[in-house]
């Protein structure tokens, strides 16, 4: 007995002399966007990488972009460096995550978020915005429901944009069956100045309530509505992805909303539990990934002059609704509807 117990006890000195090199070292998670800054959309992402490191024990980077260059180079760097989880955020990233994961498949798993990057070996988020944009319709449809006429101004007419010109339309038509639409479209994320015009023109049309669908170009409408409110002929819009509710505007009057932070813990976690799916998958209200302000979550602040307990309440029974199955949106065909 004594014999072994010495062997045993000489077993645990060699082991506690193994130099740490050849113990487990923590993983390691690259994030690649473009510049975080105050952009909600970004900071959720890394507000919850950073809160899951003291559950993980993972080392964490942010790799921010200001060019399609620096897209591309920060995910050679990321692979080259020996990153084991590299997840890009935004639609900037589904180029360059698929064409690493095409190249290097077994150097790291890769996730994209808010885009599909099309391939098998890149675990990719998306949103089912057109819920989202189906309760901003049943907001204005509730808050505007003797209007003729619903204003919507987009980046982009393409396929992208259709679920949220059809969710928005769709929960207008819920409330007010008979309603009109007037959509403009910037061809810009970033053009104020288009976006402002365009709000102006449907004002003139009639349009009292103005779906914010341009990204960052939103901000010429929500100028717009400033201006024209000080005319005596306000407009109402809503914010895209972040809450932008301020006392400052009035007129913003809610926001659809994408949690980043939700799909970046669902992707940490799957990283972590070896349940990652690749391919595409699309997270929605249940899940608490999309939502809008007011109505899942709070604001910064609250015009409740338009938006009233009752109209709350209302878009809150279409929530419950669509979580529980009761009411399912499904896309059509974009060929085959008329607004």
């Amino acid at each position: 007995m004594k014999k072994l117990a010495s062997i045993v006890l000489a077993l645990a000195l060699i082991l506690s002399l193994v130099p740490a090199s050849f113990a487990e070292e923590a993983a390691r998670i690259a994030v690649i966007c473009d510049p975080v800054g105050t952009n909600l959309f970004l900071t959720q992402v890394v507000d919850k990488a950073e809160e899951l490191q003291a559950t993980y024990g993972y080392e964490l980077s942010v790799m921010e972009c200001s060019d399609t260059d620096e897209w591309q180079s920060n995910y050679r760097a990321a692979v080259a460096e020996g990153y084991d989880l590299i997840v890009g955020v935004g639609w900037q990233s589904a180029e360059y995550a698929n064409e690493v994961a095409t190249q290097y498949p077994d150097a790291a798993k890769y996730a994209v978020i808010d885009t599909d990057a099309g391939s098998d070996n890149v675990m990719s988020i998306s949103y089912n915005e057109e819920q989202a944009a189906y309760l901003m319709g049943v907001m204005a449809g509730n808050a505007f429901p003797d209007e003729e006429l619903y204003g919507y101004i987009g980046a982009f007419d393409g396929t992208g944009s259709f679920k949220y010109r059809w969710g928005f339309a769709e929960g207008v038509k819920s409330v007010n069956p008979d309603a009109q639409f007037i959509f403009n479209f910037t061809n810009s994320y970033t053009d104020t100045s288009v976006a402002y015009e365009y709000a102006i023109q449907q004002q003139a049309a009639g349009a009292t309530y103005i779906f914010g669908g341009a990204a960052a170009a939103n901000e010429g409408i929500f100028q717009a509505a400033l201006e024209l409110a000080e005319a005596g002929t306000p407009i109402y819009s809503i914010a895209q992805d972040a809450d932008a509710t301020t006392p400052d505007n009035p007129y913003i009057l809610s926001a659809q909303l994408k949690n980043t932070g939700v799909t970046m813990g669902y992707i940490i976690d799957a990283y972590f539990n070896d349940t990652m799916v690749m391919g595409l998958t699309e997270q929605d209200l249940a899940d608490g990934a999309i939502g809008a302000t007011h109505i899942t979550s709070e604001g910064n602040y609250l015009n409740e002059e338009i938006l009233t307990p009752e109209v709350i309440a209302a878009c809150q029974a279409v929530v419950d609704q669509i979580v529980s199955g009761e009411l399912v949106l499904e896309l059509p065909d974009p060929a085959e509807y008329t607004f």
